[in-house]
């Protein structure tokens, strides 16, 4: 009874105080993972390391089957300059259990300083699948193992098979400025290798470009990763005729839902024929409408031009079509809609982008300031074809 209580109570000190659970139980190999792991984050002595190499081995003995064990005398190997005898060790554990993590990543490591692409890549789609906490981590490493052409093309090929680690990995190059020029190469060149690519990964790499103010890089992959279907809607404005249900990625329609109003596309509804994008107003006051554009204009002059309808629109507080500078928030020109029943009008309004506004918005808007319930909007008005010309 006494053994199993001294078992039961190493058992619950384990993780947060191993060397008083190995005190109870000797041969509890999870106190004693937990316990080398700290010493080895404290910069184990050779002192220690002897013991560790010991005690680890004498648990093999009655656990010969556990990879971690064999992972941890690799480790002590390594410290101890040993490297064959550290490669023999972690090559154990791996035979015994090919996604042990510790193991995995030295042999990934070693892949890498010994210039070995197919090994290292190998490594890391193991490592991946099974510890995909590990990509934030070793995501810059990827950046600098397969710059050169041959490695990079092992890794696009290896992506495009759709490993689960994809879209992870492209987020986290992503998320840092020193890697986000890889991760839009990347995109581009999966997009030649692949028909479709998945909505949150180009939006991913489109807003880190953008938020560093690299414009040209973002447009330029914003349209080499459009399908040959998409590729038929691009133009200044993109998509202008709503002719495909917007994607929410920048330099595509941003449409975001909004109470009081009820947004519907024509032409992406079942036998639908006619273009555009639908307001539906259902007698509610309106302010901030999010449908918006990124665009990416050279300097120069152009029209907004416009084709709208409308059916008993009620419109207390205006509705407008703005392009300003998306940086300082410049106002280059606005069209207001017209109250009223109509169909087709087309209206239009010039604008200059100077040079130092390389992106600008196209956005809805109106003058509410604050929801007013005296003044509610009702009706339809439907945008036949939203676009922007050069003028001559």
């Amino acid at each position: 009874m006494l053994a199993i209580s001294s078992i039961g109570l190493s058992r619950h000190l384990e993780l947060d105080h191993p060397d008083l659970a190995l005190k109870f139980f000797p041969l509890n190999v999870e106190a004693f993972l937990n316990g080398a792991s700290r010493r080895f984050a404290q910069g184990a002595s050779a002192g220690e390391l002897g013991d560790i190499a010991h005690r680890a081995t004498r648990l093999l003995s009655l656990h010969p089957g556990d990879a971690r064990l064999y992972s941890v005398i690799g480790e002590v190997e390594r410290r101890r300059g040993a490297s064959d005898r550290a490669f023999a060790a972690f090559g154990h554990a791996l035979a015994l259990a090919r996604t042990e993590v510790h193991a995995l990543e030295w042999r990934l490591y070693r892949a890498v300083l010994t210039g070995n692409a197919h090994e290292t890549l190998q490594r890391i789609d193991a490592l991946f699948r099974r510890w995909p906490d590990r990509i934030g981590a070793l995501a810059p490493l990827i950046a600098q193992v397969f710059a050169e052409p041959e490695p990079y093309e092992m890794l696009v090929r290896r992506i495009a098979a759709q490993p689960p680690w994809r879209t992870t990995l492209i987020s986290r190059l992503a998320g840092s400025e020193e890697t986000l020029g890889f991760s839009a190469q990347l995109l581009q060149d999966l997009a030649a290798e692949m028909p479709t690519l998945k909505v949150g990964e180009i939006s991913n790499v489109l807003n880190g470009l953008i938020n560093v103010d690299r414009y040209e890089l973002a447009y330029r992959t914003f349209l080499l990763t459009l399908s040959p279907v998409q590729q038929e809607q691009a133009g200044f404005v993109y998509n202008g005729r709503f002719r495909l249900p917007p994607t929410g990625r920048p330099f595509d329609w941003q449409v975001r839902s909004h109470p009081g109003i009820g947004f519907s596309y024509p032409a992406a509804d079942a036998g639908g024929k006619d273009a555009g994008l639908r307001l539906e107003f259902q007698q509610a006051p309106v302010r901030d409408i999010r449908v918006r554009q990124y665009l990416h204009l050279p300097a120069g002059r152009y029209s907004l031009r416009l084709r709208v309808s409308a059916a008993a629109a009620i419109l207390p507080k205006g509705l407008f079509w703005n392009v300003r500078c998306a940086d300082s928030g410049t106002l280059f020109t606005q069209v207001a809609m017209k109250n009223g029943t109509y169909r087709d009008a087309e209206l239009d309004a010039d604008l200059t982008v100077p040079d130092a506004c390389p992106l600008q918005l196209l956005h809805l808007s109106t003058n509410a300031i604050a929801e007013n319930w005296n003044d509610r909007y009702g009706g339809v008005v439907t945008f036949d074809s939203v676009m922007i010309v050069e003028s001559s």
